[in-house]
């Protein structure tokens, strides 16, 4: 209770300095604009401008990620609402109500309940953040090397199994991440392996290049092929903020989708999407007017909004905590402490606490500024959503490569970076899982050097190592994810193999039938 109370005050102390101030609002107008241009994610709007938090010092930097990815999390139900096009995928429910009560005129009162939703599920969700991260901190004086790999180990396994439709495809990706992880130096013996013969690789290949390629480069690619027809959309419409009575009777289905996208989010590879969809279920079946859920119902706008929001401080509890990012943009979040020297888990919350307290003052400092800033934001975004989504995407890459050039003044780490960007795409369209290979890049030297050191400290005894109490049962649960996620292939194929026989049968009696 007294981290989680020192948390708080020194989140706000921090809170009122003048360039924090002025960081979470660069960060929560740029997040909110990113997230309502269809395609531009959370991952893609912190992967932009990660590159460019490196001059700042890490507290600033954490603080400014955070509040863009609030920020997003706001702005994608603006499209969802006046488009029915969501700006992630955890708007997507959002789309389907919020576009209905657009189209019968009520625009005004969808983006209110947005609005009052987002705001309250992100305030009070960092409380829940706060009360489950703070005792992870405990962990400290438990976990050496062993206990760390096996930690690193669970990350990927999560992140593969719950992410992958396909778990074989899960473990390539997690291969793949692990080998571009390998480059450079090794830890124990400084030898350099997989260099090519190039100079720029002995040190590794960068962090930051290899996860904003894999991650937001990719999107930005994918984005690209798709088309929408703007034309159709108008920004003239009724845009009154709704009544407060209006918003009190769905205050029932905020608290559910706060408590439920918090909880949830928390999760490691469990998304925000998952979050939004269980929430809005579960308000549904607590509603007393369960038939409108799908037609314009505002309680079902309340409820996905209010945990979709909820679930970004939620999802920062295992990355801070434990070190495992359980989506894309806590990968990138991850990878940017790790560059800035810093190795999320139980030891940093002890060891520099003041990154604790700027993820709460950007958290905190971001839903205050979307409650004093949020409805003008949200009307001026809707012009936002009319411009020409190509230039914002050949924007946004370009912007991407400069940030990425400016890290070390390399061409090498810009063309690696495109690179993987390329494999980023078309392992999304094949099915494998960018998120774990680039989860796998961040974790795989960490996973490694634990590994070796913990072996040492076990005199090599492979036994002694997985034996240890918490590696044992953490590796336990890896192996359950495991297991999961090979039993959901397999019923993935069944059902797929058994849609084939269906449609081949139909061809057939269609055949018969001329």
């Amino acid at each position: 209770m007294d981290i989680m109370l020192t948390s708080l005050a020194e989140a706000l102390r921090f809170g009122l300095d003048p360039f924090m101030l002025l960081i979470i609002l660069a960060g929560v107008v740029w997040g909110s604009a990113a997230g309502a241009l269809p395609g531009i994610t959370s991952v893609i709007a912190i992967g932009v401008m990660v590159p460019f938090t490196f001059g700042l010092s890490p507290v600033y930097a954490v603080a400014f990620l955070v509040a863009i990815n609030v920020g997003a999390s706001f702005g994608n139900s603006i499209p969802a609402i006046l488009v029915g096009l969501p700006g992630t995928p955890s708007a997507v429910l959002t789309a389907i109500d919020g576009y209905t009560l657009h189209r019968k005129g009520q625009t005004g009162l969808a983006m209110g309940v947005t609005f009052y939703a987002s705001v309250v599920g992100q305030f009070f969700s960092i409380f829940l953040f706060l009360l489950m991260v703070v005792p992870l901190s405990g962990l400290t004086y438990v976990f050496l090397s062993p206990e760390m790999f096996a930690l690193y180990f669970l990350g990927i396994t999560a992140i593969i199994s719950i992410t992958s439709e396909n778990i074989v495809k899960g473990l390539i990706s997690a291969a793949f991440g692990l080998l571009i992880a390998m480059v450079g130096r090794d830890p124990t013996t400084a030898v350099s392996r997989y260099d090519f013969g190039i100079a720029e690789l002995r040190g590794g290949i960068e962090t930051s290049a290899a996860v904003v390629g894999l991650l937001a480069v990719s999107e930005l690619f994918r984005s690209m092929r798709q088309s929408f027809d703007w034309d159709k959309l108008s920004t003239k419409f009724d845009a009154t903020f709704p009544p407060l009575r209006e918003l009190w009777k769905i205050t029932p289905a905020v608290g559910i989708g706060t408590l439920i996208g918090g909880v949830i989010g928390a999760i490691p590879g469990v998304s925000g999407t998952a979050s939004a969809v269980i929430s809005y279920q579960q308000s549904k079946l607590w509603s007393k007017r369960p038939e409108e859920y799908g037609k314009g119902s505002v309680e079902g706008i309340a409820a996905n909004e209010s945990a979709q929001n909820a679930s970004q401080a939620g999802e920062m509890v295992p990355t801070f905590g434990l070190g495992i990012p359980s989506g894309g943009a806590m990968v990138i979040l991850l990878g940017a402490l790790l560059i800035h020297g810093f190795v999320p888990g139980p030891m940093m919350i002890r060891e520099a606490p003041e990154l604790l307290y700027a993820c709460v003052a950007g958290l905190l400092g971001a839903t205050v500024l979307l409650a004093l800033i949020g409805w003008p934001i949200s009307k001026a975004l809707v012009y936002l959503v009319r411009l020409d989504r190509t230039m914002v995407l050949v924007g946004a890459l370009g912007l991407t490569m400069l940030g990425i050039y400016t890290i070390n003044r390399s061409v090498l780490e810009v063309f690696l970076m495109l690179g993987f960007g390329v494999v980023g795409y078309f392992m999304l369209r094949y099915g494998y899982s960018v998120a774990g290979a680039s989860l796998a890049a961040v974790l795989g030297a960490g996973m490694e050097n634990n590994l070796r050191s913990g072996l040492l400290l076990q005199d090599n005894s492979v036994w002694q190592f997985v034996s240890r109490p918490w590696t044992a049962g953490i590796l336990l649960l890896a192996l359950a994810f495991l297991a999961y996620g090979t039993v959901t292939t397999v019923r993935t194929a069944r059902r797929a193999a058994a849609a084939r026989a269906e449609a081949v049968q139909r061809l057939r009696d269609i055949g018969q039938a001329q």
